[in-house]
């Protein structure tokens, strides 16, 4: 959504400066409660884990699940990037959107939002770490594993997931 408005916001725009449209202040007046809702749900989406898994001992045994201020602290040691990034969003740069801009630059703000296309391919990457993790990646012929000499190979570990081609050395 971010992108396709970013999108709309510069491509409206002829003069890249003075040029206004209404979707630029729209839209980041809409991102700040959705920030601070999405740091709430990614809470919740840890506590509720953690209350699941039980975080039992090596022994088996289901121990309390915690307070809420330790579930808290790990959330924050956990997702700390995610959550500075949303706070740095909604306490600097929807104040100097707001003040600072003065209604100027619609173009060069539109362009950071289409900076979140990439968000998907991210998403994507987490879940091709997972899956690695917990199974076995499935090529298109039907083998099993991420296969040496098959089709493709998918480099799960690191930045994100990249398509290598195969190598004519494969072992």
């Amino acid at each position: 959504m971010a992108s396709t408005a970013g999108y709309i916001v510069s491509t409206s725009c002829k003069h890249i400066i003075d040029d206004q449209h209404w979707l630029s202040s729209a839209y980041t007046q809409f991102a700040v409660p959705y920030f601070i809702y999405d740091i709430y749900a990614m809470f919740l989406c840890h506590w509720h884990k953690h209350q699941v898994k039980g975080h039992g001992g090596d022994d088996g045994v289901a121990r309390a699940p915690g307070s809420t201020w330790a579930i808290a602290r790990g959330y924050l040691h956990k997702e700390f990037l995610m959550v500075l990034h949303h706070a740095a969003m909604v306490l600097v740069c929807f104040p100097l959107s707001v003040v600072w801009r003065q209604g100027k630059g619609d173009f060069f703000l539109g362009c950071m939002l289409m900076a979140e296309v990439s968000t998907p391919f991210v998403c994507l990457g987490k879940i091709l770490i997972q899956v690695s993790e917990h199974g076995r990646v499935r090529e298109p012929d039907g083998r099993g594993g991420t296969g040496k000499g098959g089709t493709f190979r998918v480099a799960a570990k690191g930045s994100g997931p990249f398509v290598i081609p195969p190598s004519p050395l494969a072992f």
